[in-house]
């Protein structure tokens, strides 16, 4: 019998290529064309979640569907540069792409994006661990034996009611769950997504997202509503770095000094791959929370979320004169 691969950390969803326009004198103006100095093609949205993993010597998959379009075999090829596990990949025989361009100007950034990528791989999880009609109206890829295919120590993805049934395999199974939010209004005031928030152990929102699940104002009201739901809530604040709250304490961790702010796009994925890092090497919430914050500032100091995140031996050498979390 073949034994199952083991990841440590399993990612599911779905990657997007990143157009980055840098070094903007000022936002673009109606009319007028504009030229910059700086630009990068990347892969972006939860592939800069995994790559930061990888970069930091942890064995990673993802579990998502591409296309046969130019964007998803740039984003195939990405996955192998990156030392992603691509064995979760299905490639599907249409073009099936998110694509984002990001304009970064003054620390600030702005983005027009695309995505022709239908229901989205949790959605069609959804289908097959649930009693779904979508399972039986379209043939899938069959996602559930290339879950029971693999077993891994942590699981990261974008929290929503859809992806419940696979938590609940997944937190039977044991395995970690460590969930960050987009931004839809409707699916964070959905009220089924508390109770799927509950089903993992760390919640990985930013301020934005925080304080509107929770109709609070502040990063510290926010993260003590959210650890309501579930073990340990961070709330990422950008340049002021994070709050966490766990049981009745209350973390802050600064944001890593860095000299520029070259592009702050995909900075929040960087600090979830260096805090699941943090956690899975067995390192106290403090600890953890640095290894996240020197990710995603360190992110910031080039184009793209993923192109100046540390190693393991970087990340443990600037850990090591970080300053003291209060």
């Amino acid at each position: 019998m073949t034994s199952r691969q083991h990841y440590d950390a399993l990612v599911i969803g779905t990657p997007c290529v990143d157009l980055i326009f840098g070094g903007m004198p000022n936002w673009p103006v109606p009319g007028q064309e504009m030229y910059v100095k700086q630009f990068a093609l990347g892969v972006g949205g939860i592939f800069n979640t995994a790559a930061t993993l990888s970069r930091l010597g942890l064995r990673v998959a993802l579990l998502t569907e591409l296309g046969n379009d130019f964007f998803s075999k740039f984003i195939f090829d990405e996955l192998a540069k990156a030392s992603i596990s691509r064995d979760l990949v299905t490639v599907c025989d249409r073009p099936m792409f998110s694509l984002s361009v990001s304009l970064s100007h003054d620390g600030e950034r702005g983005f027009v994006s695309y995505s022709n990528t239908g229901d989205g791989i949790v959605t069609h999880l959804a289908a097959q661990y649930g009693d779904h009609s979508a399972a039986t109206e379209k043939v899938l890829p069959d996602f559930r034996a290339a879950l029971d295919s693999c077993s891994c120590d942590a699981l990261f993805c974008y929290a929503s009611p859809e992806i419940t049934p696979v938590a609940n395999m997944m937190a039977e199974r044991g395995v970690t769950i460590f969930y960050d939010t987009g931004w839809d209004a409707d699916e964070l005031s959905d009220p089924l997504m508390r109770s799927a928030i509950a089903r993992g152990q760390y919640l990985l929102p930013n301020l934005l997202e925080a304080t509107y699940m929770t109709g609070t104002e502040t990063a510290e009201a926010a993260a003590r509503a959210l650890a309501m739901w579930l073990p340990t809530a961070v709330v990422k604040m950008g340049a002021r770095g994070v709050v966490a709250c766990r049981g009745d304490r209350l973390i802050r961790c600064p944001a890593y000094p860095i000299k520029e702010v070259v592009d702050t796009t995909g900075a929040g994925d960087a600090f979830n791959g260096g805090f699941i890092y943090g956690i899975l090497k067995g390192y106290a919430l403090d600890d953890a929370l640095r290894c996240g914050t020197i990710c995603g500032s360190l992110s910031t100091t080039a184009l793209t979320g993923t192109a100046a995140v540390p190693t393991a031996d970087e990340l443990e050498r600037l850990r090591a004169i970080f300053p003291t979390i209060i």
